[in-house]
């Protein structure tokens, strides 16, 4: 005898689990979670990379006009507190040749402007002699000062037998090291012979013997020295040691650059220093009245010795970039550098209340989707300034 009991109606749905459209329900909400989750977590991310970019960013510029600036502050060194020596026409010649690797003069700053946009080179040239050790020149003392050249002068084509040729007298040969690169300067109208220091200095006598194979061809310098004449200085030579020749610039990876003169081996050394920087902008900042203040600034090279006297400070434009890659376009303009409204600054525009130099980008690939800071500093060239009177 077999019993069978009916389920009441409320009993019978619940052992009958969800419906169909209860569970399409909960997935619809678990999916829109799922989305919303997501979101925000993307959001987040995409504020976390932004930040840590920025950072990045922050600290590459930082790096980059760091390195600059060190260098700038100590251009000219042992020369440019020599009036007469800044901006004289300098003559090199190393096995018999002129040697192109040098600037064209002894100046403390060259600026290169880059072509169509690109980013500038800022030459620093200074003596070593600042750098106790130098691995050119181990033998170097950490400082130099300029010698006052006394008779008997030397003079390359001297027959009378009363005047030299195989050395320089001069008042002291304080920091002059056999090996040492030295500069003969005679006026400002009279290139600068560069020769090398061929035996060790006794006190008032810096040897200088022919040596074709190396720095000193025979008969130069080609210019004999001379005493001063009424208020003009006479000659006097500038220790360089083994040179600091150093060039700044931005190659394409998007890297600050920097290239040392080897005068050893009279090659140059480049070596990456900081990544993420994209431009460099340069300004020689100029005297133009005599009164010892900066009142312009430009990109034009000085060509003459009262051109090169009148710059008395470097204005540096770093630009660095995130490294982050944004899939939209975050960046619609080019950077402005604000160069503010105290002193004229060729190429500025007003920008609000200030005046700005545009710095283009737009001719690198997808520089719209990377964000970009700008650092500035304007660097006075103390050797510069502290020039010795007559």
């Amino acid at each position: 005898m077999s019993t069978s009991r009916r389920l009441a109606p409320g009993r019978a749905r619940a052992a009958a689990g969800f419906s169909l459209i209860e569970l399409m329900v909960g997935m619809v909400i678990g999916l829109l979670c799922t989305i919303v989750i997501a979101t925000v977590l993307s959001a987040a991310e995409g504020q976390r990379r932004g930040t840590t970019q920025g950072s990045d960013a922050q600290v590459a510029g930082s790096l980059a006009i760091y390195a600059l600036q060190r260098d700038v502050a100590v251009a000219g060194y042992g020369f440019a507190s020599e009036a007469g020596a800044v901006g004289c026409q300098l003559q090199a010649f190393y096995n018999g040749l002129a040697v192109n690797a040098l600037p064209a003069w002894l100046a403390p700053v060259i600026i290169t402007q880059g072509v169509a946009g690109g980013a500038d080179q800022v030459r620093v040239l200074a003596s070593s002699k600042f750098i106790s050790g130098d691995a050119a020149a181990p033998s170097t003392v950490g400082y130099t000062v300029p010698s006052r050249v006394v008779g008997p002068h030397y003079d390359p084509n001297d027959t009378t037998g009363k005047l030299v040729k195989d050395r320089y007298n001069v008042w002291s040969s304080l920091s002059v090291s056999k090996g040492d690169l030295m500069v003969a300067v005679t006026d400002a109208a009279t290139p600068c012979g560069l020769f090398q220091v061929t035996g060790d200095p006794t006190p008032g006598v810096v040897p200088r013997a022919d040596d074709p194979a190396k720095w000193n061809p025979n008969k130069h310098p080609a210019y004999a020295t001379k005493e001063p004449v009424g208020a003009t200085p006479g000659s006097f030579l500038v220790n360089l040691g083994s040179i600091l020749d150093v060039i700044y610039t931005v190659d394409a990876k998007q890297r600050l650059t920097v290239s040392r003169l080897n005068t050893t081996t009279m090659s140059r050394n480049t070596s990456e220093l900081q990544s993420n920087v994209v431009q460099l902008r340069a300004m020689y900042g100029r005297d133009t009245d005599g009164d010892d203040v900066v009142d312009t600034y430009d990109y034009t090279t000085p060509t003459t010795h009262a051109g090169w006297l009148s710059v008395l400070s470097v204005r540096l434009a770093v630009v660095a970039r995130s490294a982050q890659f944004e899939r939209e376009e975050v960046t619609v303009a080019n950077p402005q550098w604000d160069v503010g409204t105290a002193t004229a600054v060729a190429g500025s525009a007003t920008c609000g209340d200030s005046k700005c130099v545009e710095i283009k980008l737009d001719a690198l690939s997808d520089w719209k989707h990377y964000r970009y800071k700008v650092f500035d500093t304007i660097v006075p060239l103390r050797n510069q300034r502290w020039k010795a009177g007559p």
